[in-house]
């Protein structure tokens, strides 16, 4: 893939080809077809795991399984300065000190909410950022409260901080893959 020709897209190359700048609006024809905070937190989440397949981060890369976005892989690409990063922004706090329960099986087949997860790693936080987007749908049915709207708000801001992220690194060819995939038009 010629990344020059993407430029425009991505942010602006360097005369060595590194990325220099990063486009804030990556994800523009998604925030034009979905109106709504929480529809395009969905969009981007979903169009994130089709870039990371894309890229080759893979949950598992055994012939013939399906295709499952690998967040761990990718975690540990962006390193652990991004999330001492994540972990300083306060517009990322509640995906830390308050993360969204999650819904367990229980005896005779109920199901009940139950501690949320621990978030030690990076890889963790993305799983946080999929309880969000998992719990947007097959949570509970009534109209979603401030603490969702919260929880939705701090999971973009997350992908957008690690598209950014992500954009800086052209060190990384599997990161560069993952950049140029993700392109998005309505």
């Amino acid at each position: 893939m010629d990344l020059r020709a993407d430029c425009c897209v991505f942010g602006a190359l360097s005369e060595n080809g590194a990325v220099m700048t990063a486009d804030t609006n990556y994800r523009a024809g998604i925030k034009l077809q979905f109106k709504s905070e929480w529809a395009s937190f969905a969009a981007t989440f979903a169009r994130f795991e089709y870039a990371l397949k894309m890229a080759g981060y893979l949950k598992y890369d055994k012939l013939g399984v399906s295709a499952e976005a690998g967040w761990a892989g990718f975690a540990r690409d962006l390193g652990d300065g991004f999330l001492a990063e994540c972990r300083a922004d306060p517009a990322l706090a509640v995906l830390f000190v308050a993360p969204p329960r999650l819904l367990k099986v229980e005896k005779d087949q109920a199901v009940a909410w139950k501690k949320a997860r621990a978030v030690n790693g990076l890889a963790d936080v993305f799983a946080v950022v999929a309880d969000v987007q998992r719990n947007l749908f097959h949570g509970e049915t009534r109209v979603h409260g401030e603490r969702d709207g919260a929880l939705i708000n701090a999971a973009q801001e997350l992908l957008d901080q690690t598209f950014a992220s992500a954009l800086k690194r052209a060190d990384m060819p599997k990161l560069v893959r993952f950049c140029a995939a993700f392109r998005f038009t309505a």
